[in-house]
């Protein structure tokens, strides 16, 4: 790990990689499925030439559960190979489970948590020189809504009762290190001028909030599953927070975040994937994509820690 001057995190999401995909998906066949060979080599190799000190995966490593109707056989290779390559990478690595991360047909993410080394339903602290990292899993259904999704996934995102207790008292131990969070739903609505629907939310967002108003110590929260890079402030008790949203690497703009972690301040930058062909055909799905990339102010900023 880096020394107390400067920490790099590589932070990804959404890759919804299925090797061999008969087509590509989304509302407007935005996403590139039938390309996830390229775009997986891609994203290791430009990972291992950043050599970022830490990488972090927020979810939606396939295209399990939901309406894919991915094949279970496909699931748990692509799944596999997904996660052996992030670990192959020269740097600490970990991740979360998202929505889609359950074999087609179940909301059992069992196999993605054991593969990530997490207890069911609970997420992980990690502490790095002057900062501490919550990875809040946001899988933690209960029976009833399980019941009420099958034979789909339930989409939104819920914190459950064991992973609300192990925040607080990851908040409560904190001391004066800044935290940042990570999760894959997210915890307020974006701020784009797009329509927004609650599955895109932590159904029980308020229960979170209300644990980080408690405490005022989170700096950043960093969320995926929207499919767009979205930048806020907003209160959270007496402090003010960024909320994130982490772009896609499944399509346009085809990104991940570089954070660079110093004791005041956070140095964000969006890094694209060096494939401009695969991006715009992406950004030219449908009615156009190019939204999803936000404000250009937003790929390279400074959030104070102090």
């Amino acid at each position: 790990m880096a020394d107390n001057s400067q920490v790099h995190i590589a932070l990804c999401t959404d890759t919804h990689f299925w090797f061999g995909s008969p087509q590509a998906f989304g509302p407007e066949g935005e996403q590139l499925q039938p390309w996830s060979e390229e775009i997986y080599t891609t994203l290791l190799a430009q990972l291992r030439a950043a050599k970022p000190d830490l990488v972090l995966h927020l979810g939606d490593y396939t295209c399990g559960g939901g309406t894919f109707r991915m094949p279970e056989d496909a699931f748990f290779q692509t799944l596999s190979r997904t996660h052996n390559g992030l670990r192959s990478l020269p740097a600490f690595y970990y991740g979360l489970p998202g929505n889609h991360d359950c074999p087609s047909g179940t909301v059992d993410y069992s196999f993605c948590e054991g593969l990530l080394g997490l207890q069911p339903k609970q997420g992980r602290t990690i502490d790095l020189p002057g900062f501490r990292l919550v990875l809040l899993n946001a899988t933690g259904y209960t029976p009833e809504q399980v019941a009420e999704a099958l034979p789909e996934d339930p989409v939104y995102g819920w914190v459950a009762q064991e992973e609300l207790i192990r925040l607080d008292r990851a908040l409560a131990t904190a001391g004066d290190r800044p935290v940042l969070l990570f999760v894959h739903q997210l915890l307020k609505p974006w701020s784009a001028p797009k329509p927004w629907q609650d599955f895109y939310g932590v159904k029980n967002a308020d229960r979170v909030l209300s644990i980080m108003a408690r405490y005022g110590n989170v700096r950043a929260v960093f969320q995926g599953h929207a499919h767009l890079f979205d930048v806020q402030q907003a209160p959270v008790g007496d402090s003010i927070t960024h909320f994130i949203v982490a772009p896609p690497i499944i399509q346009y703009p085809m990104a991940w975040l570089s954070l660079r972690l110093r004791p005041d301040q956070l140095h964000l930058r969006m890094v694209p994937l060096p494939l401009p062909e695969l991006a715009e055909r992406s950004r030219q799905a449908g009615n156009g994509q190019g939204w999803r990339a936000g404000l250009p102010q937003w790929q390279d900023m400074r959030i104070p820690l102090a």
